[in-house]
C-alpha cells in the first residue's frame, strides 16, 4: 500500500496505479462534484452511471427493460422518495413514464447518455463490437436521436482506449474508429433513429478534430460552432481529456469550468481510466465505493451482493439521517 498524503491530488488513493480503467468511476464522480450540478456531492449523472455499472456487472451487457426498472428503483414509487439529485427534465420524464408502464425514448438531443456510459467502456474495453452494441442499447433506452447515441458510443470507446493509456491524437483517432463502427451498426439496424444526417456530420467533425489536440479551450469552443448543442460537448470532452502529462485533476477542473458536471463527468471518466485510482482535490462522497465498482469492472468480478445497495447509499446522502428518525 502506498502511503497517502490527504489533500494531495497527485498521491494515489490505492496501490493500483493504472489498472486498465479502475479509476474511471471515481474520477467521473469527482468531475460531477467539481461541476456542481448538485449541492450534495455528485448528481443524478453519477447515480445513473452507478446503477448502469451494477447492471453491466450482473448481466454482462444491457437488458433494457431491466435497466429501466433498476434506474426507477432510485426514483419515487409512491412509498419511498426519489433519491436522485438534480436529474435532467428528460430523465425525470423517462422515470415517470417507466413508472406508468409507458416508457418511450425521446427524440431530443442530449449529452446525458454519454455522461453515464463509462462503465460499459471499461467492461468491454477488449471487445469493441460488444462495446458498440451495448452502448447503443443503453443509450437507445432513453434517446433515439442519432447524434446522442453516437456521442455516447464514442465516449464509451474513448474510455476503453484510455484504459490502455491512449492519449493525444491516438485517443481521438481511436474514438473516431468507434464512431464509424457505430454508424455502420445504425445502417444495418431495422430501427428509425431521428436526425441520422446530424450524426454523420458529427462523425465527420470528430475525424477532423484529430488536428485540434492541444489547442486552448476557448479556441476549441469557437471551432465547435454549436458547442451548446449537447452532443457537441462530447467532442470538447475528448479534446480536454486527450493531452497527456501534468496533473490529471487540472483537466477535470478545466472541464468543470467550461461545461459544468456534464463535461466534467465525461473528462473525468477518460482521465480516470488512464490515470488510475487516486485522490482528487474535491470531496467525493462514497469514494471507496466508486473505487471498488471500478475494480470489479476491470477484474471481471460480477458479484454485487457484498457491496452496498445503491438506493440505501443514495438515500443517506440525499436525506442524511432524517429518515432514520421516521
Amino acid at each position: 500500500m502506498i502511503e497517502q498524503t490527504p489533500g494531495d491530488p497527485a498521491t494515489p488513493l490505492f496501490s493500483l496505479l493504472s489498472g486498465e480503467g479502475a479509476g474511471t468511476m471515481l474520477a467521473a464522480a469527482a468531475g460531477d462534484v467539481a461541476g456542481g450540478a448538485s449541492p450534495v456531492g455528485y448528481s443524478a449523472l453519477t447515480q445513473q452511471a452507478t446503477v448502469l455499472g451494477y447492471h453491466v456487472l450482473r448481466q454482462d451487457g444491457v437488458e433494457r427493460p431491466l435497466l429501466a426498472q433498476e434506474w426507477l428503483e432510485l426514483g419515487t414509487d409512491g412509498e419511498s422518495p426519489s433519491v436522485y439529485r438534480a436529474p435532467s427534465p428528460q430523465f425525470d420524464s423517462f422515470l415517470r413514464a417507466t413508472l406508468e408502464g409507458e416508457a418511450a425514448a425521446t427524440s431530443e438531443a442530449s449529452i446525458e447518455p454519454a455522461a453515464r456510459v463509462h462503465p460499459i467502456g471499461v467492461w468491454f474495453r477488449r471487445q469493441p463490437d460488444r462495446l458498440v452494441d451495448t452502448a447503443m442499447a443503453a443509450s437507445r433506452l432513453t434517446h433515439v436521436d442519432a447524434s446522442t447515441v453516437l456521442a455516447a458510443v464514442t465516449l464509451a470507446g474513448a474510455v476503453a482506449a484510455s484504459c490502455f493509456a491512449q492519449s493525444g491524437r491516438d485517443l481521438v483517432r481511436a474514438s473516431s474508429e468507434v464512431a464509424n463502427r457505430c454508424l455502420s451498426a445504425m445502417n444495418r439496424e431495422d430501427f428509425l433513429y431521428s436526425r441520422i444526417d446530424d450524426a454523420r456530420s458529427w462523425a465527420r467533425l470528430l475525424a477532423e478534430s484529430v488536428d485540434w489536440v492541444g489547442r486552448p479551450p476557448a479556441e476549441l469552443s469557437d471551432q465547435l460552432e454549436h458547442a451548446d448543442h449537447p452532443p457537441r460537448l462530447a467532442l470538447l470532452a475528448l479534446q480536454i481529456a486527450a493531452p497527456f502529462g501534468g496533473e490529471p485533476y487540472r483537466q477535470v477542473e478545466m472541464a468543470a469550468s467550461q461545461g459544468g458536471s456534464d463535461l466534467a463527468v465525461m473528462v473525468g471518466a477518460m482521465v480516470g481510466a488512464r490515470a488510475g485510482l487516486r485522490l482528487w482535490p474535491w470531496v467525493v462522497p462514497n469514494d471507496t465505493w466508486f473505487a471498488e465498482i471500478g475494480r470489479r469492472l476491470v477484474t471481471g468480478n460480477r458479484e454485487t451482493r457484498d457491496i452496498p445497495v445503491p438506493y440505501n447509499v443514495e438515500e443517506r446522502l440525499t436525506f442524511g439521517g432524517q429518515r432514520d428518525l421516521i
